[in-house]
This record gives structure tokens, C-alpha cells and sequence, in this order.
């Protein structure tokens, strides 16, 4: 069983923000495969699951997302079963980057993470949220929506995400990184 990690923060408050893209995956994921998966929710998380895959949206707000997988890790011991998905301000809207592995990058949530699994090697997806405004606070920023632009672009890029995870959990990620890394995925043709 692959575990398809979604990061954002609970709350109406921050649904549409550049922080919480993992979620927005997430969702598009079980619309899609809705037919072929069950809802859970438990106090610390709620997500969707079959024989092969669990979704899930951590629901301990963004600097403690690892600790939802401290829950898990009787479920989930290899690292290389979870798939991570998070905004990235250092690629711009359109772009992902898929990594078998590597560093947190700055990310809280990602910090979290890898402190709790004592590894960084799990694939993830990071989605290009576009680089902050210099007059902004990163945190400001993060936490601040999509714009009606902004968030059209988005939805064309999940919609490439949706493949890319696909092919990662079949365990061809050499593959979604070839054909998904280094492209606009923003426009309106599925890649």
C-alpha cells in the first residue's frame, strides 16, 4: 500500500491558499477515484483509502504534519510508500518537481516529516506556488489565496499531478520525473 500525503492546514480559512496545494491534490485524487475508496477520519487526520492506496490531509496545521505519520508507521515502515505533496515557492505556478528523495528545503512541514521518519528518502511532489513579493512575509505569503488567475493555473496543474502520482505508485518515478519535471503544466493540455 502507497501513502499519498497531502500537506495543507485544516480550517475553511486557509482551503484555497498556496499552502495548502497538497490538499487540493488530495481532493482532486479522491473526486476522480471516489468510486474506489472508503472515507476514514480520526482525530488527527481524515483522508480515503482502498487496498492499494490511503490518502491522506493531515490535520495537525502544517508544522506538525509528521506527527500524523508517527500514527501510521506500524502501516507505513518503509519510507518509500509515502508520497509527500507540498507548495513550493521556489518554483513558479505551472511547475512540480518530483524527487525520489532529499532535503526539506525550508519547509516546516517537511521538517516534520523527516523527523519523524528519521529518513529523507520518500518520493514527493512539490508544486510551484510562485515566488513570494519582496515587500511580503513568506508566512503572508503562504497563507494568503490564489487569485482567480492563480487559481485556473493550479487546477491545470493538478490535473497533471493526478497521472504523475499514478505513475509513481506503479513505481515508475524515473518515469513521472522525465516526463512531468522541467515543464508548464499550467496550460490547458494535459501532458
Amino acid at each position: 500500500m502507497k501513502l499519498i500525503f497531502g500537506l495543507g492546514n485544516p480550517g475553511p480559512r486557509y482551503v484555497f491558499t498556496k499552502h495548502n496545494v497538497g490538499f487540493l491534490v488530495v481532493d482532486r485524487y479522491y473526486e476522480i477515484n471516489k468510486n474506489n475508496l472508503k472515507k476514514i477520519s480520526r482525530k488527527t487526520f481524515e483522508g480515503y483509502f482502498n487496498d492499494n492506496i490511503m490518502l491522506i490531509k493531515p490535520l495537525t496545521y502544517m508544522n506538525l504534519s509528521g506527527k500524523v505519520l508517527y500514527e501510521l508507521k506500524n502501516k507505513f515502515r518503509n519510507p518509500e510508500d509515502i508520497i509527500v505533496i507540498y507548495d513550493d515557492v521556489t518554483l513558479d505556478i505551472g511547475k512540480i518537481r518530483i524527487r525520489p528523495n532529499g532535503s526539506a528545503g525550508g519547509h516546516n512541514g517537511m521538517k516534520s516529516i523527516i523527523s519523524v521518519l528519521k529518513s529523507t528518502d520518500f518520493p514527493r511532489i512539490r508544486v510551484g506556488v510562485g515566488p513570494k513579493p519582496e515587500y511580503m512575509d513568506l508566512a503572508d505569503y503562504v497563507l494568503s489565496e490564489f487569485s482567480n488567475e492563480e487559481y485556473y493555473k493550479i487546477n491545470k496543474v493538478i490535473d497533471n499531478i493526478i497521472p504523475a502520482i499514478d505513475l509513481i505508485v506503479e513505481g515508475k518515478i524515473s518515469y513521472a520525473m522525465n516526463k512531468y519535471n522541467n515543464k508548464d503544466l499550467s496550460g490547458d493540455e494535459k501532458i
